[in-house]
């Protein structure tokens, strides 16, 4: 009976604001394990977190544009991303793919840019050594007037 004393004196300590934050994912190991024993023993807090649950505020969270967002359904692949850098992509695909990200300002792709960039650098220095250091090494070989 104790044990039953102790779920109906934790119930009214959680207040409408943890039920928010329950329902958001948004509490922390300890609070949540909490909050769930006490909603497995007590009806009136599940009745209050139904009644929370059809108040809330932010149900925009699941709305069609939230999700669109959330999944990031506009932003191209990393493979578009690097065509563009190429300039290998359709004139209509390049265009939308800097409106996305120089107008939205889409905090993905530009980081996503911005690491493909610094990895095409060093890259293209290297390859360039590389073959400096190729032509270097064969140039004997090509004779004086460099045909062979």
């Amino acid at each position: 009976m104790s044990g039953e004393h102790e779920a109906q004196s934790e119930a009214p300590s959680i207040d409408p604001e943890t039920l928010r934050a329950y329902l958001l994912d948004e509490l922390p190991p300890g609070t949540l394990a909490r909050v769930e024993k006490a909603l497995r023993d007590s009806a009136e807090l599940r009745a209050q977190l139904e009644d929370v649950r059809q108040n809330r505020t932010e149900v925009g969270l699941h709305s069609l544009g939230a999700i669109w967002r959330r999944s990031r359904l506009t932003c191209p692949s990393r493979q578009q991303l690097g065509s563009l850098l190429l300039d290998a992509l359709d004139p209509e695909l390049a265009a939308y793919l800097q409106f996305h990200i120089e107008v939205v300002e889409c905090p993905f792709c530009q980081a996503n840019l911005a690491d493909l960039k610094g990895k095409a650098e060093p890259t293209s220095t290297l390859a360039r050594t590389r073959q400096h250091r190729i032509l270097q090494s064969s140039k004997h070989l090509l004779g004086d007037d460099g045909r062979g």
